[in-house]
């Protein structure tokens, strides 16, 4: 069977008011399967799950091509050449990693061992059919250290210049700021996903969402989780088509920005809690990346006249900056986040 972004199932047991509990942690690998694990038993959308994007508004929208037939991950462009996704979607078992250096992000991602000279990221409404080749991936950085409310992060050092890309240079793409703030609970998002097929969304696709969940860490990694509840009121069903990595985005200062990124989750009661990975608490980690690979000290922000804004770790932050925590983050280290009111927060149900 040929390489596929597949939903992995692994049970694991969490305490909760001194009760017992079964839960699914969902992750969506990309792995060598020869038996896959069906899908959780959760409200799901089977078809047709969001709005085309015709007017290229969501255009940092793209995705990973690799082998012959094109396979890869969602990814989105926060600069010209720098790009953001969750790090299990080049095949990092986040669950027992933890990797806070790029040398560690490329020992453990398997997908960037086998791949790393032939991945390339293809225009997002050309992904599902002839695929239109962008960039090609330089390098990779990330941060990983455990389930939720531990990290699952990659950054994408993308060539826009590549030889295989001279001949879609004509395609414009507009990338997207990260969020500065914490937005309060009850704002309005949207989730931004190529499917792997156009049976849920031809292209890029857009759906709704309400930023009513809990916002939480771990005692060291403050503010890095939101709950997204999929029960088709607040927020859509559940959609499982390879959208891992891909954004929750939001209105800050009147333009979009990047919140948070989809692909980590548990079930519960026929309804799937996605928990979100916040990238508020990373700026200061992604402008030092981005130091690194391009010797800019500047990245693009929503709210700066210029469009411009140092997060260089000599800078002020509008949310504290986390570190990477070089240790497995305990999956029952549920700490609430205190940069906003959570009152009327929605959280896990055995947590209620």
């Amino acid at each position: 069977m040929g390489e596929e972004l597949k939903a992995l199932s692994s049970n694991y047991l969490k305490e909760s008011n001194g009760m017992n509990r079964t839960f699914s942690l969902i992750f969506l690998y990309v792995f060598w399967c020869g038996v896959c694990l069906a899908e959780p038993n959760v409200l799901k959308c089977k078809k047709n799950c969001g709005t085309p994007d015709i007017s290229g508004e969501f255009s940092f929208q793209a995705k990973l091509s690799m082998e012959s037939d094109g396979w890869g991950g969602n990814i989105t462009f926060i600069e010209d050449d720098i790009a953001l996704t969750e790090a299990h979607v080049l095949g990092i078992n986040v669950e027992n990693k933890i990797c806070c250096t790029p040398k560690e992000i490329k020992k453990s991602a398997d997908d960037w061992k086998r791949f790393k000279d032939d991945m390339y990221v293809v225009e997002g409404n050309t992904a599902q059919g002839k695929q239109k080749v962008i960039g090609k991936v330089l390098d990779i950085a990330g941060r990983v250290n455990g389930s939720p409310p531990g990290y699952d992060l990659l950054l994408l050092h993308i060539d826009r210049d590549c030889k295989k890309c001279q001949k879609n240079k004509d395609i414009k793409i507009n990338p997207i700021p990260l969020a500065n703030n914490i937005p309060k609970i009850g704002t309005k998002a949207q989730h931004i996903c190529i499917p792997e097929t156009k049976k849920y969304g031809k292209g890029i696709i857009s759906m709704p969402h309400t930023l009513n969940g809990m916002v939480y860490g771990a005692k060291s990694t403050q503010c890095s989780r939101q709950i997204i509840k999929h029960d088709g009121i607040d927020n859509p069903p559940m959609l499982f088509a390879n959208c891992s990595g891909s954004p929750v985005i939001y209105k800050e200062c009147g333009k979009n920005v990047v919140h948070g990124l989809h692909g980590n989750g548990m079930d519960e009661g026929k309804v799937m809690y996605e928990i979100l990975q916040l990238v508020q608490t990373q700026k200061e980690w992604v402008q030092s990346q981005i130091f690194e690979w391009t010797g800019r000290t500047d990245m693009l922000d929503a709210c700066s006249p210029s469009g411009k804004r140092s997060f260089m770790p000599d800078q002020k932050f509008d949310v504290e900056q986390n570190g990477c925590q070089k240790k497995i983050i305990n999956d029952d280290e549920f700490v609430p986040c205190k940069v906003i009111d959570l009152n009327n927060a929605i959280n896990f149900p055995w947590m209620n």
